[in-house]
């Protein structure tokens, strides 16, 4: 501004009560954007989880909470933070990344294989399975350890064992009848209701792990929603799990 022109004292009047609005105007926009109800929310699990537990629940989060939008990322090992994320969902605490985990969801698993291949190789006993084929899932080594543990061998005598490398890869070469697999409940239950596979001894299983929250900074009431919603569900009782009477079971 030209050092010669001056504001009358009506404009310098006015130029104040003008900043002052703008500013009170500024405050009220942060306000305002600080308190609205930010639905979208985005998660971060594992593959498997996501495919055969998260995603056929979201329909049903949305009748319940219509306003939440759920997007989903996959991710394996220790929870990434290369993209963001408000919640991330994991199983091994090794893979938490100093995040405070929250859980939510216990894992049960149990022996399943498909009708033909137990019409084929009948099963006595879970702790007799000598001259079987073992499926193991190489992301998964922790099961077939955790059922040996549970129902030990005493012969020892060795299985012909296929390695794959993903949980979805074992379930499809169990149903194609090439063998057992210890796999969790959550991810074969609707394969054993529709009996692609089934599970010869259904009512043991042994327990695998707890799936925990893992909260990243955000935390807010969509946040508070969704969380609430995962912690509304638990497995079902194993007592309800399908399974062939035919065997005689012996521990």
């Amino acid at each position: 501004m030209n050092p010669s022109v001056r504001l009358t004292s009506a404009g310098e009047t006015f130029s104040r009560v003008a900043t002052r609005l703008l500013d009170e105007l500024a405050q009220a926009e942060k306000e305002v954007s600080a308190n609205t109800f930010s639905g979208r929310l985005t998660i971060q699990c594992l593959p498997t989880f996501a495919m055969h537990w998260l995603m056929p629940r979201l329909a049903e989060l949305n009748e319940i909470h219509p306003e939440l939008t759920v997007d989903v990322t996959t991710s394996i090992g220790p929870v990434s933070f290369a993209s963001p994320f408000d919640i991330a969902i994991r199983r091994d605490p090794a893979h938490f990344s100093g995040l405070k985990p929250v859980p939510f969801l216990r894992e049960s698993s149990l022996l399943v294989c498909s009708q033909q291949y137990l019409h084929s190789r009948p099963l006595v006993s879970p702790n007799q399975l000598d001259d079987h084929i073992k499926i193991q899932i190489r992301a998964r080594n922790d099961l077939w350890k955790r059922w040996h543990s549970h129902f030990p061998n005493d012969h020892h005598k060795n299985n012909q064992i296929i390695t794959l490398d993903h949980t979805f890869a074992a379930m499809q070469a169990a149903e194609d009848g090439l063998g057992l697999v210890v796999m969790p409940y959550l991810f074969c239950e609707k394969h054993l209701k529709t009996g692609r596979l089934v599970a010869p001894f259904g009512d043991l299983t042994i327990d695998t792990g707890t799936y925990s929250l893992l909260w990243n900074d955000r935390q807010d009431e969509a946040v508070r929603k969704f969380t609430h919603w995962l912690q509304s569900f638990e497995l079902p009782r194993e007592t309800s799990l399908p399974f062939t009477s035919e065997h005689t079971v012996t521990r």
